[in-house]
């Protein structure tokens, strides 16, 4: 086979991936739990239809409980229970329409192009591109309790509920789960995507199977374990690590200045913390504030301006940098060099070390342009 030919047949493998790409983006648009669960309803009684409306949220949004349920029919707790099982038996044994074949195959899809396994709420944001309705979400769960060869992982410590084909084998998951635990622990801090991806695959579970782990794979096999997450920069790590889950607002403000790598006035800090919603609270310039002055992990290195104290910033005025710097080099040294040593450390003016330098009670001078300590 020549060179030409092969580029022909990448040209149409391309060409092939597209038109399903857009088949199915296009089967997503038209995608409508809530009107398929209408044609569905059409095989079930109106009390039937009552008690599955109530129970899973489909009429109102609210999902209730037997109990309301029956007080609302003038029904026993029991009779509910017995009335909804047997309506979902029903609708399972039922010669399912065009629609929801359609509907099924959709999902099915969905679930085997993410590696057979599909975090709930992944899943939920995949399948519904358009209406993200409370109904149409409860429609879809409905749904999915009737598929075939459909199976359910219920939410646990570890896991985040999750539904998987029947050709999934679980132990992955939890294979997956011990080797990336395992990477983390050893690095001790947080990896991004791209370098976490190329670390796993140096391991034996990968090595077993690469085929399977594609980089989408493994994306989507992170997206349903609890113990394992990302913070709002993209770094993974342990669920119970504070630069991952930040506790309060000085972990916010040492994760944004950890990201950006760089001294900032703490107002700016604090309009990050906001800009990039670490959770549903407003930060306050007087708080985060209040926090860099009191936490160590900062240092004050100009006005109103903070650095992490990890990076080498020094506390004190510029005049206690200088006699930092000359001690530590135990020898005069040349102004330019001081100054550049300070500048490493404070955010400072060149003027402003000169300045500091000028004073006779600290600091003694040596020829033109060498200082020293008193």
């Amino acid at each position: 086979m020549t060179f030409e030919s092969n580029e022909n047949l990448n040209n149409e493998g391309g060409i092939l991936d597209s038109i399903m790409e857009s088949e199915q983006a296009a089967a997503l648009s038209e995608f409508s739990p809530e009107q398929i669960i209408l044609e569905l309803f059409g095989v079930l009684k109106q009390r039937e239809k009552e008690i599955l409306n109530y129970r899973y949220g489909l009429a109102d949004s609210q999902k209730h409980t037997l109990d309301a349920i029956g007080k609302r029919l003038g029904l026993t707790r029991e009779r509910v229970r017995q009335v909804e099982k047997e309506s979902v038996n029903t609708l399972k044994k039922s010669n399912f329409s065009e629609s929801h074949k359609k509907a099924m195959d959709i999902v099915k899809k969905a679930v085997a192009d993410h590696g057979g396994i599909f975090a709930e709420h992944a899943l939920v944001n995949h399948l519904l591109v358009g209406d993200k309705s409370e109904k149409q979400v409860n429609a879809l769960m409905f749904l999915l309790e009737l598929f075939e060869d459909l199976y359910k992982i219920k939410e646990s410590d570890t896991f985040h509920t999750a539904w998987h084909i029947k050709d999934f084998e679980v132990n992955r998951l939890d294979d997956f789960h011990n080797e990336v635990k395992v990477l983390l622990e050893k690095s001790g801090e947080p990896i991004h995507l791209e370098k976490l991806r190329e670390e796993y695959k140096t391991t034996e579970a990968f090595k077993k199977n690469p085929e399977y782990f594609t980089d989408e794979v493994i994306e989507n096999l992170l997206k349903i374990t609890k113990k394992i997450q990302s913070n709002p920069f993209g770094g993974y790590g342990l669920s119970h690590w504070r630069v991952i889950q930040p506790k309060d607002v000085g972990d916010k403000a040492y994760l944004v200045l950890k990201h950006y790598g760089k001294p900032e006035h703490y107002s700016k800090i604090t309009d990050r913390i906001n800009k990039h919603k670490f959770d549903n609270r407003v930060a306050y310039k007087e708080t985060v504030h209040n926090e860099l002055i009191m936490d160590p992990r900062f240092v004050l290195v100009g006005r109103g301006i903070y650095a992490l104290s990890e990076w080498g910033y020094s506390k004190g005025v510029v005049s206690d940098v200088i006699e930092d710097v000359l001690k530590q080099a135990k020898e005069p040294m040349d102004r330019n060099k001081i100054v550049d040593e300070v500048m490493k450390r404070r955010v400072v003016k060149r003027n402003t070390v000169l300045v500091g330098l000028a004073n006779k009670k600290l600091f003694k001078k040596l020829g033109r342009s060498k200082y020293t300590l008193a």
